[in-house]
């Protein structure tokens, strides 16, 4: 629109009085620019200051599945979560109090379809010319795929790639969260009659019984609210609220029982066994000296049934 003036005082006198303005050229600018927010791979909005939608591009529609029409009058809590919009409404409203500009504000919206859609979320104030606040204008980005791939990389990188159960990194955070709480205790495990099998049947078949065990695991984790994890080879950790002695011995029973359980191989049966080593979590413990505790007493479990 502003080439289109300057074309046109540039062909009058400078002392010229300024032209009527073109009304089929103004209409003609508008509705460029319009189709031009409207073709945006990014969505661009305008909200008043109750946060209602006034202006939406019809980038909405291939977005969240609405038309523009659908969301005019609304709010952008609408469309999320109930405590998404509890979380970002709080962020949102500490900006609107100090009427700043904001960028890469991340939340996670309901397509009309029902799916997740991740989007990130900038926008500048506007302000009327008393300083009060009018609104905000702004835009969104889809980053649901990118936000898809980082979580995959977040927990690749906290769980074991055999088993799925968290590795030692996550075992590590876990136990370094609940210390200092009351009852946490650690159960050490070590197969029993693995490494005969993993000799005699290969690496491939070791892997299997792992793996199966790791599904047990899994299982009894959420049945009992525990948290289990695999620090590597053939042992696991089982991380419990097991505030007496024999809550954490009936929790080792249950452990031991889901473990010796038969495991169908390619052309034959196998079972292995397990070991179970307690420690208790005492004012001043670390994740180190706790999980050596664990050891410890993994160790002793072992000699006494050695013994026998």
């Amino acid at each position: 629109m502003s080439s289109y003036f300057f074309r046109q005082r540039q062909s009058e006198p400078a002392d010229a009085p300024d032209p009527e303005p073109d009304l089929a050229a103004l209409k003609r600018e508008v509705q460029r620019l319009r189709e031009m927010l409207d073709l945006n791979s990014d969505w661009i909005w305008e909200v008043d200051a109750a946060g209602r939608y006034t202006y939406v591009s019809l980038h909405c529609l291939p977005l969240l599945g609405y038309a523009p029409e659908e969301m005019l009058g609304r709010t952008p809590f609408d469309f999320m979560p109930a405590d998404e919009a509890a979380r970002v409404g709080a962020a949102f409203a500490a900006i609107v109090a100090e009427k700043r500009s904001f960028s890469h504000l991340l939340n996670r919206n309901i397509r009309s379809d029902g799916r997740i859609v991740v989007l990130e979320t900038s926008g500048v104030p506007l302000l009327n010319p008393d300083g009060s606040l009018r609104g905000y204008r702004g835009i969104d980005r889809d980053i649901t795929e990118r936000e898809a791939a980082t979580e995959r990389l977040r927990h690749a990188a906290r769980h074991d790639s055999l088993t799925e159960l968290p590795n030692r990194l996550y075992l590590r955070e876990h136990l370094e969260a609940r210390l200092g709480g009351t009852g946490c205790c650690a159960l050490a495990i070590d197969l029993d009659r693995f490494k005969p099998i993993n000799d005699r049947l290969g690496h491939e078949a070791g892997d299997l019984v792992l793996r199966e065990i790791g599904r047990r695991l899994v299982g009894l984790a959420a049945a009992r609210r525990v948290f289990a994890a695999r620090p590597g080879g053939d042992e696991f950790v089982v991380v419990a609220d097991a505030p007496t002695p024999d809550a954490a011995g009936r929790l080792a029973v249950d452990l031991r029982a889901a473990i010796a359980g038969p495991i169908a191989l390619a052309g034959e049966t196998v079972a292995v066994g397990a070991s179970v080593g307690i420690a208790h979590a005492r004012d001043g413990d670390t994740v180190d000296t706790l999980l050596a505790a664990a050891d410890r007493a993994l160790y002793r479990a072992k000699s006494e049934r050695d013994a026998t």
